[in-house]
């Protein structure tokens, strides 16, 4: 009897516990917001690095 309980049990505890909840839509806009915004400071620290582009008037040119 305790081994028909237990290859019955078993397999449903495992698939139980296996499952897990998809995150909602509020989780996933603010993970995706998160990284977004890492990115966007990323970008603008490697363009503030660069400097800014010489004028027309500084080279000469028209």
């Amino acid at each position: 009897m305790r081994i028909w309980a237990a290859t019955l049990i078993l397999p449903i505890a495992l698939t139980l516990a296996a499952c897990k909840r998809e995150p909602d839509f509020d989780e996933r806009y603010k993970t995706a917001s998160e990284k977004i915004g890492r990115t966007a400071r990323e970008i603008d620290a490697q363009v503030a690095g660069t400097g800014t582009p010489a004028t027309e008037e500084e080279t000469g040119d028209r």
